[in-house]
């Protein structure tokens, strides 16, 4: 039973949905941001998934050697698992937890991710989480890595051990929403690096990052972890971005 004074906070500054902004459907799901409402917007049931890269395929393509996203691109992740596409809801709703002061929106879409696709990350355990790390110069202009909250959250709820500092970035590239899609790869071609190679030897990883448009940053990340002794990597993001270029 909540106290006197969380009851009068709670008169005095009632709960609103961080999406709809809603106050008479008070934010739940174990003190999430988001409304009951607003979290099944977020959250639909995954239908047609490529089993390689997660995009949304037609309900008849087979996609166990990728989709028409994918198909002609070196991944060297195994799968991934995603909370949706990148429209509507989700993409509002992650937009604002990317630029907001306050990580709690990141970390309640990041509690989705793990509540809302457990069954999908349970399917293969995973012995360590490892966020895409940022520039340090890039860390100065942004108030959190956005990969860090996420992998937090899923460490927390999955019992994994999250380690942000494992990979890091070797080379300042140019953010990729700026450099073509064809240009992607070889934009992170070098910029990732392990900082302690032995502690991955055998281990089965979970990179972390918000979203996931070519795959190129995950895939490099891969790269250098499975060079590194890694056993296999496993991808999880908020959305998967269609780029449409394939």
């Amino acid at each position: 039973m909540k106290s006197a004074m969380w009851q009068l906070a709670d008169m005095l500054f009632p709960s609103r949905c961080a999406l709809c902004g809603m106050t008479d459907h008070a934010a739940s799901d174990g003190g999430n941001a988001y409304c009951p409402e607003c979290i099944e917007q977020l959250t639909p049931e995954p239908v047609n998934r490529c089993q390689r890269c997660a995009a949304e395929i037609g309900p008849f393509a087979k996609s166990d050697k990728g989709c028409t996203h994918c198909r002609n691109r070196t991944l060297r992740f195994n799968t991934v698992v995603c909370l949706g596409m990148y429209e509507g809801s989700l993409r509002k709703a992650l937009l604002a937890a990317k630029w907001s002061f306050s990580a709690v929106r990141m970390r309640s879409l990041g509690a989705l991710l793990a509540s809302r696709r457990s069954a999908e990350l349970n399917e293969k355990p995973f012995d360590r989480i490892v966020p895409i790390p940022q520039h340090w110069r890039q860390r100065i202009v942004r108030n959190f890595n956005p990969a860090w909250i996420i992998a937090n959250e899923l460490g927390s709820q999955l019992n994994v051990k999250c380690d942000v500092h494992l990979l890091k970035r070797a080379l300042r590239t140019r953010p990729q929403k700026r450099v073509s899609v064809k240009q992607r790869f070889e934009n992170q071609s070098g910029a990732l690096a392990v900082a302690h190679p032995h502690a991955v030897q055998g281990e089965r990883i979970l990179i972390v990052d918000d979203v996931l448009t070519t795959g190129a940053t995950c895939s490099e990340a891969a790269k250098v972890l499975k060079a590194a002794g890694a056993k296999s990597c496993t991808v999880a993001v908020l959305a998967r971005v269609l780029d449409h270029s394939a």
